[in-house]
C-alpha cells in the first residue's frame, strides 16, 4: 500500500517505501567504515575514551528501550493501539531507540564523525518513515489517534505524562523476535570491542 508523500523529497518516500533495503546497505557501509577509520588522531585520548563509554551507555539504553517497548507492543502490534508505558511519553519510542543505538555505535568505536553522519543519516530519512507510518496509524485508529497525536509528542519523550497498568498480555513469540532484533545493539558492543583488539594487533589496515 502506498501513502501520500506529506509533502517530503523523492529520495526520503523511496527510503520510506524501502527502509529495510535502505537500512542494510548503511549498516554494511557502516560496518566497512568501521572496520578501517581510525580514531581521528585530531581528538583528545581522553575525550575518545569518555565519548566511548558514553556510546557504550548509548547502545545498553537502546536494546533496554526496545525490550521495554516490546513488553507493550508484543503480539499486539496493528491490532491495539499502543499508548501505555514508552508509548505514554513519545510516539516513536522504537526509531529513538535506534537513534541512540546507531549514534552510540558511531562513538563507542570512536568515530565521532561516524556518529555524527548517521546522526545527520537518521534525522533526514526516518522522518519520512514516521511520517508515512502517521497515515496508516490514522486509518486504522481513526480520532483515537488524532486525539493520541495531539497529547503525545512524536520525538522528545515527556515523562511526565508516563503511565502503565499492572498488567500486559504479550505474544510470547513476536516478543522472542523483537529481542533477537534488539540484540544488534550488544553485538555491535561486542564488534566495538573485536575492532578494538584487531586495531591494537595491527589485524586491520587503517584508511586514514
Amino acid at each position: 500500500m502506498s501513502y501520500p508523500s506529506v509533502g517530503i523529497s523523492r529520495v526520503r518516500l523511496h527510503f520510506a517505501q524501502n527502509r529495510i533495503r535502505w537500512s542494510r546497505g548503511i549498516l554494511l557501509a557502516t560496518l566497512v567504515s568501521t572496520m578501517f577509520m581510525a580514531p581521528p588522531k585530531y581528538v583528545n585520548a581522553w575525550i575518545l575514551d569518555v565519548l566511548e563509554l558514553g556510546g557504550y551507555a548509548m547502545l545498553a539504553v537502546a536494546t533496554l528501550l526496545r525490550v521495554w517497548c516490546l513488553t507493550f507492543i508484543g503480539g499486539t502490534k496493528d491490532g491495539q493501539l499502543a499508548v501505555a508505558g514508552p508509548y505514554s511519553v513519545v510516539r516513536n519510542p522504537l526509531y529513538l531507540a535506534s537513534f541512540v543505538g546507531v549514534v552510540g555505535f558511531g562513538l563507542a568505536v570512536e568515530l565521532p564523525l561516524l556518529a555524527i553522519v548517521l546522526a545527520v543519516s537518521f534525522g533526514v530519512l526516518y522522518p519520512a518513515v514516521v511520517a508515512q507510518e502517521e497515515v496508516r496509524l490514522t486509518e486504522l485508529f481513526g480520532a483515537a489517534y488524532t486525539s493520541y497525536c495531539e497529547t503525545v509528542p512524536r520525538w522528545v519523550p515527556r515523562w511526565s505524562a508516563y503511565q502503565e497498568p499492572k498488567h500486559v498480555l504479550v505474544a510470547t513469540e513476536k516478543v522472542r523476535q523483537g529481542i533477537v532484533d534488539a540484540m544488534w545493539y550488544l553485538w555491535a558492543f561486542a564488534l566495538a570491542e573485536l575492532i578494538e583488539i584487531l586495531r591494537e594487533h595491527a589485524v586491520l589496515p587503517l584508511l586514514s
